[in-house]
């Protein structure tokens, strides 16, 4: 199974990827369908928020794309925002509680990286960010 999906960068495509996601890991029977469904509303909060941030001339997409086998499912989301500067890529991925503000944002990478197998971030151009996760269906 494959498919892409692209979305303006707005709240009603968190809510449609949302639902597209609850459909589909309840559709195939998914293992660690709600883990899947965090991962990904969080990473496409992420992908709006950061296109929210930026004068766009024109309108924008944001790629969600999936690939499931029968070992693990692949998602990458890609926006065209500025992405995390490299040397930040680490930083990202980590959460002090000692230094809990309780703060609305911060935190959704550091959950995802522990929810998933793997999560990459790759600099596609100076204008377009990728965030890739992939998790092992362990059944």
């Amino acid at each position: 199974m494959e498919f892409t999906l692209n979305v303006n960068p707005d709240t009603q495509a968190i809510a449609f990827i949302d639902q597209i996601m609850e459909n589909y890991t309840n559709l195939y029977n998914l293992p660690y369908k709600r883990e899947i469904r965090f991962v990904v509303h969080e990473l496409v909060i992420n992908a709006v928020e950061a296109m929210g941030k930026i004068n766009i001339p024109t309108q924008k997409e944001i790629q969600i794309h999936v690939t499931q086998s029968n070992e693990e499912i692949k998602i990458t989301v890609t926006d065209e925002a500025k992405g995390i500067d490299e040397k930040d890529w680490d930083k990202v991925l980590q959460f002090d509680l000692d230094k809990l503000d309780y703060a609305d944002r911060g935190r959704g990478l550091f959950f995802v990286k522990n929810m998933v197998d793997h999560i990459w971030f790759e600099n596609i151009s100076e204008t377009k960010f990728l965030v890739g996760i992939s998790k092992k269906f362990h059944l």
